[in-house]
């Protein structure tokens, strides 16, 4: 529809513009013809009633040529300059030219279409239509005629060429004259008339570096105008050229400077640091410069630590998958080879099946892992209470814990448990925590597990002693597939406290893991739930 829209427009346009020139040119040529006429027929005392006829008819023709012209100017002015899809006029290489020298362009061309006039006046006064004129005059009028007011005859042939080229420059004229009108218009509907000027270019070039400049340019021109002012006067130019050799060495030094930095750079030196010992412009710009390479250095290095995570990780995952497969198909071999009646069918078979609920477990562990940190796990929060769900964990790990003859302490420090929360996910963190210390907490040492309240938020706190060197950090040790013991003899997939991390995100919490020494602690902090509304009813009560 738009584009229907402005190919109608355009045509509008186009053709109102042809028949402008068309009309402007007739109305050149009538007007000539009223010239000649005018001439023959107010230059004697009495008026020649036929020639008087000429020109009341010549008049009816040069009115009509002139209010088409008007009307048709009109509409091609306004239905002139197509809008881009932003609605935007849209300007043309030639409405890109100066508009002072699209005026002086057609000012020219307005100006020698009258001088086109005295080219009409010779082919007329050379045509049949004003040689009949001509004849209605008496002897005398023609005497008089020809010593005085006759037209200059030029005599060039062929007369038709004359003509051609008379009407073909003045439609060319015509047509520069309407484009450079049309144009103009198109600048005034698209706001840029002023700015296409040359002075306009000049001061919104002033404008616009000054803008940008953020005060440099001002500065600048300042000074080299105040230079300029002050080396005009003899007193003047010997401080300006003092302040030259101080100054303009010490700005070539901090350039060079710059531009080595920004080599070194180019190159990979992202250590490299642009020395800074001022608070110019120059300075900040080379403090910019350094700060812009030392965020690059970042990058670099959190991009290598990835892709050392991705190797790590890709490694652990086949380990861990791995082990258990290669036990398995090793048993089965025994299997076949001794046969179901064999004494040892039945250890063999409990290896078997111990192997497939740990490559089992892995599994699901790997698929929990990864819906959990994509966020594909639904996450129903409500309010919890976290005492009931830490004793039912421990009660359900009570077995585990004891095997390794660890004493766990519970302690609530908090005013209110309460907390906002998903029960299962929530079990599931707490659950996680609990099967860590029960894999690497000391043997026969203390657990102990407070809830706590810290910055508005119910934080529940487990902190145990590890039986192993910790010689990893703490963030290293949330990774996926990453244990405390990098001899991997546990058992575990290394997923729990990335899983773990992940779920209390999912419900609006944070999880954070802190190493001291030998001392491992783990806290899960979720946001505090507000207290029910009393009823009424329950105050009665």
């Amino acid at each position: 529809m738009d584009t229907k829209l402005k190919n109608y427009k355009g045509t509008i346009c186009f053709v109102s513009s042809v028949i402008c020139v068309a009309a402007v040119t007739a109305a050149v040529i009538v007007g000539c013809m009223l010239a000649l006429a005018y001439n023959l027929n107010y230059a004697w005392e009495n008026e020649i009633p036929e020639i008087s006829d000429q020109i009341s008819l010549l008049w009816m023709v040069e009115v009509t040529a002139v209010l088409a012209a008007i009307v048709t100017l009109v509409l091609a002015m306004w239905k002139t300059g197509a809008r881009d899809e932003d609605g935007k006029i849209s300007l043309n290489w030639f409405d890109r030219l100066f508009t002072d020298l699209q005026i002086v362009g057609g000012g020219f061309a307005v100006f020698f279409t009258g001088m086109l006039c005295m080219l009409h006046i010779d082919v007329i006064s050379r045509s049949g239509w004003y040689e009949g004129l001509l004849e209605y005059l008496s002897k005398d009028q023609l005497k008089a005629y020809n010593d005085w007011y006759k037209v200059y005859d030029s005599g060039f042939e062929p007369m038709w060429l004359e003509v051609f080229f008379a009407v073909l420059a003045t439609l060319v004229l015509v047509s520069l004259t309407l484009i450079v009108l049309l144009s103009l218009v198109k600048k005034i509907k698209a706001g840029a008339f002023w700015r296409h000027t040359i002075i306009g270019k000049v001061c919104c070039y002033i404008y616009d570096a000054a803008k940008e400049s953020e005060g440099i340019f001002w500065k600048a021109m300042v000074v080299l105008l105040g230079g300029c002012l002050l080396s005009a006067t003899w007193f003047g130019i010997i401080p300006v050229l003092i302040l030259i050799f101080i100054f303009v060495p010490k700005y070539v030094h901090k350039y060079q400077a710059i531009k080595k930095g920004v080599d070194e750079v180019k190159r990979g030196n992202l250590d490299y640091k642009i020395p800074v010992d001022d608070n110019g412009e120059l300075d900040r710009l080379a403090m910019s410069i350094n700060e812009i390479s030392e965020a690059t250095s970042i990058a670099v290095q959190n991009e290598l630590k990835n892709q050392r995570m991705k190797t790590d990780l890709i490694s652990n995952v086949s380990h861990d998958l791995k082990t258990p497969l290669t036990s398995m198909v090793s048993y089965v071999d025994l299997l076949k080879t001794e046969g179901l009646d064999s004494e040892n069918a039945p250890e063999y078979l409990d290896i078997i099946e111990e192997k497939t609920k740990r490559l089992q477990k892995l599994t699901e562990d790997l698929f929990e892992a990864a819906k959990a940190s994509s966020g594909a796990i639904p996450v129903d929060i409500g309010r919890i209470e976290m005492t009931s769900i830490v004793n039912q964990a421990l009660g359900e790990l009570e077995e585990r814990l004891s095997a390794n003859n660890l004493d766990v302490i519970f302690t609530n420090k908090a005013d209110t448990v309460f907390v906002m929360a998903d029960g299962q996910l929530l079990w599931r963190v707490i659950e996680n925590l609990l099967v860590n210390v029960s894999k690497y907490a000391l043997p026969g040492s203390r657990v102990y597990m407070d809830i706590v309240e810290k910055a508005g938020m119910i934080v529940l706190e487990v902190k145990n002693m590890s039986k192993e060197q910790l010689n990893i950090s703490a963030d290293e040790l949330m990774e996926r597939f990453k244990r405390g013991d990098e001899s991997r003899n546990t058992e575990g997939s290394g997923l729990g406290l990335s899983i773990a991390k992940d779920l209390t995100k999912l419900m609006g919490g944070w999880f954070e893991i802190t190493i001291d020494g030998d001392l491992f602690k783990a806290s899960v902090a979720l946001n505090k739930a507000q207290r029910p509304e009393t009823s009424d009813f329950d105050m009665e009560l």
